[in-house]
């Protein structure tokens, strides 16, 4: 039996399993993460047999395959450090018609992150294409987005970047959000550089998630 065909057969028990005891998949933490991780290494077999040097994603034609390297490398970062999150699109996430890929803890259903790529018409991105990655905590201002802004230059010293916002006026109609915004002044992006991104995107939720916990920790302690 291949590594492929042991993925499958596993994920196929695991449904089975998931059926029969009445367990809910937030209880079933390690064997998430064993089978993200029989996942990765697949992957990692698989990309072994690619050149590193001189690959690139082409902007214009495949950022949708770029956001998914991007989401694929950020599972497996934070796979490494204890943490599955998994890569949804959008829409089966059950955002409007949506083309972003968002990443979900599995034991955090009401918050979720967000990667996509855009082209602001106002702000200090205005008329750039730029890749970005923000937390999503509409509806949540008084119990996560208020008291994540005490810590906000913490988290900042601690990720080494500034943390951005919605504008005043977009904060006002009830959407409120952490984000982190990758500007693409080329028609290619280098994998390096994609992998650079994902970096930077899996410490802005390590981080993040971290202080969630603290706020939530203190209110029910």
């Amino acid at each position: 039996m291949t590594d492929r065909e042991f993925i499958l057969s596993f994920s196929r028990f695991k449904r089975e399993f998931l059926q029969q005891s009445g367990l809910e998949k937030g209880q079933l933490g390690v064997l998430e993460m064993f089978e993200k991780w029989l996942q990765m290494r697949d992957n990692d077999k698989h990309e072994e047999n690619i050149p590193a040097s001189g690959t690139y994603f082409n902007i214009i034609k495949d950022w949708r395959v770029l956001l998914e390297d991007i989401c694929r490398r950020v599972e497996k970062y934070l796979m490494k450090r204890g943490i599955v999150i998994k890569c949804l699109s959008a829409a089966h996430w059950g955002q409007a018609k949506g083309s972003a890929l968002c990443l979900v803890l599995p034991n955090r259903q009401d918050i979720f992150y967000r990667l996509c790529r855009t082209q602001p018409r106002k702000g200090p991105y205005s008329g750039q294409k730029i890749i970005k990655g923000e937390l999503v905590l509409d509806g949540h201002k008084h119990s996560l987005f208020l008291p994540l802004l005490h810590y906000q230059a913490e988290m900042e010293r601690r990720l080494g970047f500034r943390l951005e916002r919605e504008s005043a006026r977009v904060e006002e109609s009830g959407k409120y959000r952490f984000k982190i915004c990758f500007p693409l002044n080329k028609e290619r992006i280098l994998t390096y550089d994609c992998d650079e991104i994902a970096r930077l995107l899996t410490e802005f939720i390590f981080v993040t998630q971290e202080y969630i916990e603290k706020i939530n920790a203190a209110k029910t302690g």
